[in-house]
């Protein structure tokens, strides 16, 4: 069963994941970020509690004034250590779109279309049951794509061995398959996939992979390449409670 996505959630915002983290589970974040903006953080967090914070498994801290993407974790309200590299491929006043897809060993990051970087799993993804997005940012879509496991895969203290499932999709080098359609529509050309209309971002024409392209590439390669299309469903569903973040400890 598909799972809806949000739109327009207040900023900061606290909302479950249906279903939990797995491998093939992957979360889109499209945006916009103000002229102004200093930082933002989107935490895939083991929790709902933001003061004090539960732990958070992937925190992502969008910094302009160091044009830097921080990733850390959070673990019993301690900090791990920082990774820095990789630049800022976003800009103020600009819109973007942020992938975080799961896989086994590691959780993969690609930001408007291009692979970013990987980070290894500091905590079991089995944990991860919320996302919370707080700072310098307008959310208009958050979407949902990976078909849901067997309910024995879904909440394993260990990773699953891949003698249970077989090994993980093929999702192309570096694991995402083609980039999604920033370029316009001749990028869809580029991969053999026809254009399709969509409406949110406005960045050019997406490419839509189909289901053809789903089951040749994995889910990643067609969630990147627009499949998951925000123009259905067409109820809205919406976050009408906002958090208290308890202070700026997003900002660490």
């Amino acid at each position: 069963m598909a799972v809806p996505p949000i739109y327009n959630p207040e900023i900061p915002c606290v909302h479950p994941i249906p279903g939990g983290m797995y491998p093939g589970r992957m979360i889109r974040f499209q945006g916009s970020i103000p002229p102004g903006a200093q930082r933002f953080a989107i935490n895939l967090q083991c929790g709902p509690n933001t003061d004090p914070r539960d732990d958070i498994a992937l925190h992502l801290n969008f910094r302009f004034v160091e044009r830097c993407i921080v990733r850390n974790h959070l673990s019993a309200m301690s900090w791990g250590v920082e990774e820095t590299s990789g630049g800022l491929p976003l800009n103020r006043g600009e819109q973007f779109e942020a992938l975080v897809l799961c896989e086994p060993q590691t959780l993969k990051v690609a930001v408007n279309g291009q692979h970013f970087c990987e980070f290894p799993h500091r905590l079991p993804y089995q944990r991860i049951s919320y996302f919370t997005i707080d700072g310098d940012v307008m959310v208009q879509f958050v979407g949902f794509e990976g078909a849901q496991p067997p309910p024995t895969q879904m909440y394993m203290s260990e990773a699953p061995a891949y003698a249970a499932y077989g090994a993980p999709p093929s999702y192309g080098a570096p694991g995402y398959g083609p980039p999604q359609g920033y370029a316009g529509a001749a990028a869809g050309a580029a991969y053999g996939a026809q254009p399709a209309s969509r409406r949110g971002l406005g960045t050019g024409a997406a490419v839509g992979l189909g289901v053809g392209a789903l089951a040749a590439g994995g889910l990643a390669g067609y969630a990147l390449g627009g499949g998951f299309s925000s123009d259905s469903p067409t109820e809205e569903v919406r976050i009408v409670d906002s958090a208290d973040f308890g202070g700026d400890d997003w900002m660490d």
